[in-house]
């Protein structure tokens, strides 16, 4: 049976080998979607620079983390600056706008891997679903172990960190009953 215990906007949700202890509010998914009942779920819902993680089970699904990493508004501008010494030589300095955004690209894509296999250990995840663009996804899919790999049951290619969780699961509904 699934007890929920709320103390201090702490949730606990504890099914015999299964606990998870969130900050977020749990919202049920309505009867006519999966509910996702054999295993926790993660949802990894990832962009350039924001990924969510969502975990679903028991009817239940909950926003367990965020990630966020805003590029920097100087470094979105092209800066450039030419002075002269003396009359001999010209000074010069420019931005570095690609390499930071390349860097913080690659900083992201860690964290969200780090996270991803944290959550994957911590709460024995069985399924794992993907919604991100196509090389977000690969770029994931990378730095994930072999086994892990293998919990991918559905990608789905798009930005869609501003959905709600349930169109997610909607998504998800629609796949499976194509197949």
């Amino acid at each position: 049976m699934l007890n929920k215990l709320i103390d201090q906007d702490v949730v606990l949700i504890a099914d015999l080998k299964y606990t998870i202890i969130i900050n977020e509010c749990l919202m049920i998914i309505s009867k006519n979607l999966p509910q996702f009942e054999t295993s926790p779920s993660l949802f990894i819902v990832s962009g350039d620079y924001e990924a969510l993680f969502y975990f679903a089970f028991k009817g239940n699904i909950l926003l367990k983390e965020k990630i966020r990493m805003a590029p920097r508004e100087e470094a979105k501008e092209k800066q450039a600056f030419v002075g002269h010494k003396s009359g001999m030589r010209s000074l010069s300095a420019v931005s570095h706008e690609g390499k930071y955004d390349n860097d913080l690209k690659l900083k992201f894509a860690q964290k969200v891997i780090q996270t991803t296999n944290e959550l994957i250990n911590q709460y024995e995840i069985k399924d794992l679903y993907i919604f991100s663009p196509k090389y977000v996804s690969n770029r994931l899919l990378k730095g994930l172990n072999k086994s892990d790999k293998e919990k991918v049951l559905l990608r789905f290619w798009g930005e869609y960190t501003k959905e709600s969780p349930f169109d997610l699961i909607r998504m998800i509904k629609s796949k499976f009953e194509e197949q």
